[in-house]
């Protein structure tokens, strides 16, 4: 029997469907076509046969075409006669193709008309949800951020610098600079001096930004901290954030007062032997050419003196010394977002919780140093706990009258709280605390210090009247505090580094938390604020010949013309200013008077050196100037 396949019963139906090509068929050359071919196929079957008989438009047509081929009339007989049923089901199987295929075009046409509907539907609804995301991106991206800013513009004309930024190009122009530019602030500086304003006022995306550079409004904004929130450029829930810096409301009041005692000048003097023990030991062991990083190991190892005593001594993280592991940390921390336009996004919507949204490489690195950190300084801190615990246990009374460091302070009142069942200072807060003022202590004092040997670098007739007044009044190898008192010439040139290049220009941004009114300025939730106090300092109206380096200034007796007391403000003013300001002053003091009686600063002409941001605004690399033995 002859199976009939699928591809041949389709090439019958396109066969029997083109009938323009049927009529071009006559009977007699099917006929001939026909002989011809049943001749060739004789023994085989007759599917060619039957092919070319359904090229004719009858039934009858082809079976009479079919009768008249000239074969053996008995074979011709048996081969119709045995192949006339499989005709027949040939016939009825390209029936049933065409009832489907009848029934498929119905579907068709029944999915064709649906999808048409749909399709209209979709493509509306399409551009209803395009359109509607179009509108809200238009109104959070242009007329939230920029109807208040032009409000601000029509309030206080020429004293308002206005410009807005459809995709926050100030920042990303920022972040550019970072590597490019040999000074950060040279732009924002040339652009006070071109056009001074009071406020500033930008935006990143629809959150509005404003600078404030007016010692009447930022002198209010700095006496009413309770509007704001401080900005974590760590952005890290573990590290700073339940310090004393990032704190608010009544657990910073808290913490203030309880560190308050161990700031004052009695216990600051208390310091000052320990100060110079760490700075001639360092110095008398210097190392290579990175003055940056030798003045780290100075300021960190007070620091950690100061708050562990010498427990902490030697102690070393991923094969570091403490001091200089928690300084690289914290600085890689603060300029990751620099670095990283997708880390500066990230950081920007997700705060914290940035971090475990697809962190980088960089970033899970960053991650495990800060679980090190942290298990070091808890390991201290609870060495620390026990051997608190049993002096008290032996007498109470002793401990309470033993010069303590800050850790002692802090411990005392957790274990204290512990035992009346009021815990709310915890090790978590331990920890963060002593990151918050090794950070406080060790960079910022480091920077200035760093900052003024460049400048006695680049003055040799200043470095060589301040050295001669150190040698004078500085006999003795330990500098302490009556020495100190005498150093003029010394803390007026530290004075005119800080107006030049203080380390904490826009060091924190602000989070206005609540609407409200600083004289006429109205101020609104959400807004983010920088106090940019350090432009004042760059005007005429305040400091003569305000682009000279003159420390000599600082000598007068009013340095500061029009002084409303917020014109120079390097450690900040109001309740929240640097508590730790008076022994920074002292610490760099000493720092540079030893160097001084011992080495002579010079211009290192081999590195370019630059100004940028890491967490500080600072000189970079670290070795710009370097050290000569006198």
């Amino acid at each position: 029997m002859i199976i009939v396949n699928f591809q041949l019963h389709l090439f019958f139906i396109w066969q029997i469907l083109n009938c323009q090509r049927m009529r071009q068929y006559s009977i007699n050359g099917v006929k001939q076509n026909g002989i011809e071919i049943s001749r060739k196929f004789e023994h085989q079957n007759i599917v060619v046969l039957l092919y070319f008989l359904l090229k004719s438009n009858s039934y009858l047509q082809k079976w009479e075409l079919a009768k008249s081929v000239q074969l053996n009339k008995d074979r011709g007989r048996q081969i119709f006669k045995q192949y006339q049923n499989e005709y027949q089901k040939c016939l009825n199987l390209i029936n049933n193709y065409f009832k489907k295929m009848r029934n498929s075009i119905q579907l068709f046409l029944v999915a064709q008309n649906f999808y048409t509907i749909f399709l209209n539907k979709y493509i509306q609804m399409i551009i209803q949800i395009i359109l509607t995301l179009f509108l809200l991106m238009l109104y959070l991206l242009v007329v939230k951020p920029l109807v208040p800013m032009i409000k601000l513009k029509m309030q206080f004309g020429d004293a308002c610098l206005m410009k807005f930024h459809l995709f926050g190009g100030e920042l990303w122009e920022a972040l550019k600079e970072m590597k490019t530019s040999k000074d950060l602030f040279k732009r924002h500086r040339d652009l006070y001096m071109k056009h001074p304003y009071k406020i500033f006022v930008t935006n990143f995306l629809w959150k509005v930004r404003i600078n404030v550079a007016d010692p009447e409004y930022y002198k209010l904004m700095l006496h009413n901290h309770q509007y704001y929130s401080k900005f974590n450029n760590i952005n890290h829930d573990n590290v700073i954030q339940n310090g004393l810096i990032c704190q608010m409301g009544e657990k910073w009041k808290a913490q203030r007062l309880l560190l308050s005692e161990s700031f004052d000048y009695d216990q600051l003097k208390s310091r000052l032997p320990m100060i110079n023990e760490v700075c001639l030991e360092k110095i008398d062991s210097i190392q290579g050419d990175n003055i940056l990083e030798f003045l780290e190991l100075i300021t960190g190892q007070v620091v950690i003196r100061s708050f562990f005593g010498k427990s902490a001594d030697g102690v070393q993280i991923n094969n570091k010394k403490i001091q200089i592991e928690i300084a690289d940390l914290l600085n890689e921390l603060g300029e990751a977002r620099f670095k990283s336009k997708y880390i500066f996004v990230k950081r920007f919507f997700l705060g914290t919780k940035s971090w475990g949204f697809f962190p980088t490489k960089k970033e899970k690195e960053l991650l495990q140093r800060i679980s090190e950190m942290r298990l070091a300084i808890e390991k201290l801190i609870q060495k620390r706990i026990v051997e608190i615990e049993l002096k008290m246990d032996e007498n109470e009374d002793d401990i309470k009258q033993r010069e303590t460091d800050f850790l002692d302070v802090l411990i005392k009142e957790y274990l204290k709280q512990k035992q009346q069942g009021t815990q709310k200072i915890t090790i978590d807060e331990i920890i963060q605390q002593f990151i918050t003022l090794f950070f406080a202590g060790t960079d910022t004092t480091a920077v200035l210090s760093y900052h003024c040997l460049y400048f006695l670098a680049q003055y040799p007739e200043i470095q060589e009247e301040i050295r001669e007044e150190v040698l004078s009044v500085c006999k003795n190898e330990s500098i302490l505090d009556d020495k100190i008192k005498q150093l003029h010439k010394l803390s007026a040139f530290i004075n005119e580094v800080l107006r030049f290049k203080n380390p904490a220009i826009r060091l924190l941004m602000r989070f206005c938390n609540e609407t409200h009114r600083v004289k006429d300025l109205t101020i609104q939730k959400g807004w983010s604020v920088t106090i940019d106090y350090q432009f004042p300092q760059q005007q005429s109206k305040h400091f003569p010949n305000p682009e000279k380096f003159d420390y000599k200034r600082w000598l007068e007796q009013e340095p500061i013309k029009e002084n409303h007391q917020f014109v120079y403000l390097p450690f900040s003013s109001g309740p929240r200013n640097c508590i730790g300001q008076h022994m920074a002053q002292m610490e760099a003091k000493i720092i540079l008077s030893q160097i001084l009686r011992k080495f002579s600063i010079q211009i290192n002409h081999d590195v370019e050196s630059r100004w940028t941001a890491r967490f500080l605004y600072q000189l970079q690399p670290g070795n710009c100037v370097k050290l000569q033995k006198r």
